[in-house]
């Protein structure tokens, strides 16, 4: 009884963070009745005087950017909060703070002794109204609080009247279950990344820069607690000034207009779009035509004579009690939609049709001279493999007559001109040209996924692959005025900036960032600007010079936001599993980490097409979960693009078996290479065909406490028959191979037909509105899995399609994965019994 009395006891918070008292004022005729016939009190002080306190970030000695002149200091304590002998006319605002910290979901009690009027708020929550005080004895009051793991910032807003130093003192009582759970109070807002972090804040959606290379079109979208702001700008590239803003989504279509530092953007006006232009330099802005019910959207003729834009032609009947599908991807939104392409005439004001037909035209490039425009066509073809058939054009922009480039080809392409208009960049698979471009081994299938780079002569017709022995993946790509070609690959599980020379010599370009987002090359300048995260911190803006290749930080748009939060070590740690196989690997640490103790690990893959990049935040924050105590080691087992045509080709036919066998491998070696890790605490995790290898890896080895499948698919044979992009997206996964061929594929290597050999704990998580992986991949393995009595859970999120968007559904999900994870990697069943409490039912 002693002991438990003693574990129980109050923790009292003996420091605290304060501004100085700020004096506030009756209101005018205070003492008029209102129509309730109630006069203003002075109590009404507290709630009238009102702060934007959940955006506070409390710090020693530095200003609070809400109250603009106020600096944080130590408040003064003398068994509790006192005002430093505030001795004023008028009563006084004081606002004091403290951060706790704890590693762990519990819950317990705040308790407050109140010598005067206050406001209690936790995380911007106002928890605790006290008015009214009246005499000198202290007022108890409390709040019931649930923490998840992460820091908190406790903030009392108090009255102070001067005739009383004595503000408020504070404790905090954890329930009995977390008795032993601690709990740090601190003035420091040091922390770690949490949800909120990952969800909020700005991000640069687009930049372009102007064709001289002056100005910087960028677009922000600033996410406040899931509702977005979204600005563009106009700076100045010299100095960063803005010459220029647009607010919201008012403006559409917003770009550069070919060759000339003016903007054009579509404002809707009447029944229909204005298309304005806007000159920088003079600062006019003129109205092209008025109020047109056609465009909605458009791309400029280099020349500057006309404008592309889609027309729309829906097929689809809007009722329907019946309906004949009209082949596979007739079950897809949109199917039944055509797109054609129309002009308009700027000098005459003309609207044209440019296309016609029952397949879609799609719109590649416009020559310089504005004579061309490049425009392909696709549709199915269930008769041969790989099942469609596209057709590339090249229509003269005047006459709209057509030259077939080519017919019904096999591998899709894109083309864009070259800055003479005599050649062509094509990007396809290595096999878009036959074997021209491949480069993998014998009895290998080419992956479709790793894009190549081609050019080809309009003159001899002659095609020259040009990243045939270029490992990293083609993802983005621009040929300069300069003669040479910038290109955005993945370099592994980097994405960097390379330049392929005149020579042919393709070479990276050393500039800062893990990760290249987006490029623009002004079309005239020799400037460039691109955007850029690392694996701990989040997106910057660079400039980069095309003539020396030197790359500066232009701005740092989340820079504030982040100024608090700490990160654990990101460290590289390749394995070599086999002769000529090194699986490349990197892990994150906690940011208070200590190598003699011992760490939990989550252990994340994906297994399919795509490297797992070092994205900061995104659906899978690895430096998030690292916040929360985990050792993370993330790996590229083979089949990933970035590392070499050989390399991603091994994903063909594959379906996991090599996949399981190279993580399985890493991990244990990771365990033996690493004393930290705790090698009976190993949870692992993956999405859509990283869910696949999650449940596969389960039915192959019993190595870890936990898993978690996102997404993921169970049965090859359902999942290629029933997923909106099922059988497409085997044609890379398993050409030439069927459920009626490769039953030891469709089959044997399913999670659902090996059911049975699963150890295990598993969590399902599926959205209810998913067409890519459909939910009942998740529902078929869970029913197999609850049937032959295993440790599984299946958390559906509603409506959600393959990716989890919702703002409010992300913290849910979110947080369930860590609960989930406490449960079995922490011994905390806590976090887990809280959010999904059993029914009884």
């Amino acid at each position: 009884m002693i002991v438990c009395s003693f574990r129980l006891q109050a923790q009292t918070i003996g420091e605290w963070l304060a501004l100085p008292p700020v004096p506030v004022e009756m209101p005018a005729f205070g003492s008029v009745k209102n129509v309730e016939g109630k006069t203003f009190t002075s109590s009404q002080l507290l709630t009238s005087s009102v702060f934007n306190i959940e955006n506070f970030t409390p710090e020693a000695d530095l200003r609070e950017l809400q109250f603009h002149s106020l600096v944080w200091q130590e408040a003064a304590v003398n068994e509790g909060v006192v005002t430093s002998g505030y001795t004023g006319n008028t009563p006084a605002i004081v606002v004091s703070a403290v951060y706790a910290a704890n590693t762990q979901w519990m819950s317990g009690k705040l308790e407050f002794n109140f010598h005067g009027d206050a406001e209690v708020y936790v995380d911007g929550v106002k928890k605790i109204t006290y008015t009214g005080h009246n005499g000198t004895e202290a007022a108890k009051r409390d709040c019931s609080l649930e923490w998840v793991p992460g820091k908190h910032v406790i903030i009392v807003k108090s009255l102070a009247t001067g005739n009383n130093d004595k503000l408020f003192s504070a404790s905090y009582t954890a329930d009995a279950a977390f008795s032993e759970a601690p709990v740090h109070f601190t003035l420091s807002p040091k922390r770690g990344k949490n949800i909120l972090d990952v969800l909020n804040g700005k991000r640069v959606e687009r930049i372009q820069i102007s064709p001289s290379g002056k100005y910087l079109l960028m677009s922000e979208n600033d996410i406040i607690n899931g509702k977005n702001s979204r600005m563009t700008n106009v700076y100045r590239l010299a100095d960063k000034e803005v010459v220029y803003s647009f607010y919201g989504n008012d403006a559409s279509s917003l770009t550069w207009i070919p060759g000339q530092d003016k903007l054009s953007f579509l404002l809707k006006e009447g029944n229909g779009n204005s298309l304005y232009t806007y000159d920088i330099e003079s600062r006019e802005q003129k109205r092209l035509f008025k109020a047109d019910r056609n465009i909605s959207s458009y791309n400029w003729s280099p020349d500057r004579s006309y404008l592309v834009y889609y027309k729309t032609e829906n097929y689809t009947e809007k009722e329907w009690e019946l309906r004949k599908l009209d082949g596979i991807e007739d079950r897809q939104a949109y199917y039944r939609n055509r797109y054609f392409l129309c002009k308009y005439d700027l000098g005459t004001g003309i609207h044209t049709r440019v296309t016609w037909g029952n397949q879609t035209t799609s719109m590649m490039d416009i020559s310089h001279d504005g004579n061309y425009i490049l425009i392909g066509t696709s549709r199915p073809d269930y008769n041969e493999y790989p099942y469609r058939k596209q057709s590339v054009y090249m229509l003269n922009a005047r006459t709209f007559e057509v030259d077939t480039l080519w017919e019904n080809r096999l591998q899709d392409i894109q083309c864009s001109f070259s800055p003479d208009d005599s050649r062509l960049l094509i990007s396809g698979s290595a096999d878009a040209f036959g074997k021209l471009g491949v480069n993998i081994a014998k009895g290998q299938m080419v992956n479709g996924y790793d894009t190549q780079l081609f050019i080809y002569d309009l003159k001899t017709k002659e095609v020259t692959p040009i990243t045939r022995d270029f490992n990293p993946n083609v993802t983005n790509y621009v040929w300069h005025k300069d003669g040479n070609i910038y290109i955005v690959a993945e370099d592994t599980d980097y994405i960097h900036l390379f330049r392929h020379g005149q020579d042919g010599k393709i070479t990276k370009i050393n500039c800062p960032g893990d990760l290249v987002q987006r490029i623009s090359l002004a079309e005239d300048g020799n400037t460039g600007v691109y955007t850029a995260s690392d694996a701990s911190y989040p997106t910057r803006v660079y400039t980069l010079n095309l003539t020396d290749l030197k790359a500066r930080e232009w701005a740092n748009p989340q820079g504030e936001q982040y100024k608090n939060i700490e990160f654990g070590q990101v460290k590289d740690w390749d394995y070599v599993y086999k002769k000529g196989t090194t699986i490349d690997g990197r892990y994150y640490l906690p940011a208070d980490f200590d190598p003699n103790k011992k760490y939990p690990m989550i252990v994340y893959y994906y297994g399919g097409t795509s490297p797992v990049e070092r994205t900061f935040g995104g659906r899978w924050p690895f430096n998030l979960y690292a916040a929360n105590g985990y050792v993370v080691y993330v790996m590229q087992p083979s089949g990933s693009t970035g590392f070499g045509q050989e390399f991603s080709a091994r994903h063909q036919n594959n379906w996991g078996k090599t996949t399981a066998d190279e993580i399985i491998a890493c991990t244990k070696a990771f365990m033996k290479a690493h004393p930290f890790v705790d090698s009976k605490r190993v949870g692992c995790m993956g999405a859509s065909y990283g869910g696949f290898t999650t449940m596969y890896l389960q039915t192959r080895t019993d190595i870890f406490a936990c898993a978690i499948s996102h997404a993921g698919i169970s049965s090859v044979s359902s999942y290629w028959g029933e997923g909106y992009w099922g059988y497409s997206y085997s044609t890379n996964a398993s050409g030439h191979s069927f459920p009626w061929n490769r039953k030891d594929i469709y089959v044997d290597q399913s999670p659902l037909f090996n059911a049975d050999k699963v150890n295990t704990p598993i969590l399902l998580l599926h959205g209810t509105a998913d067409v890519n992986v459909p939910t009942g991949e998740s529902i078929q393995f869970y029913t197999a899995l609850k049937l032959l009595g295993k440790d599984a859970e299946l958390v559906l999120i509603k409506n959600a399609d393959h990716a989890v968007v919702d703002y409010n559904q992300r913290i849910i999900w979110g947080n369930t994965i860590m609960a989930y994870f406490a449960k079995y990697l922490k011994g905390e069943p806590a976090w887990w019994e809280n959010m999904y409490k059993d029914k009884n039912l």
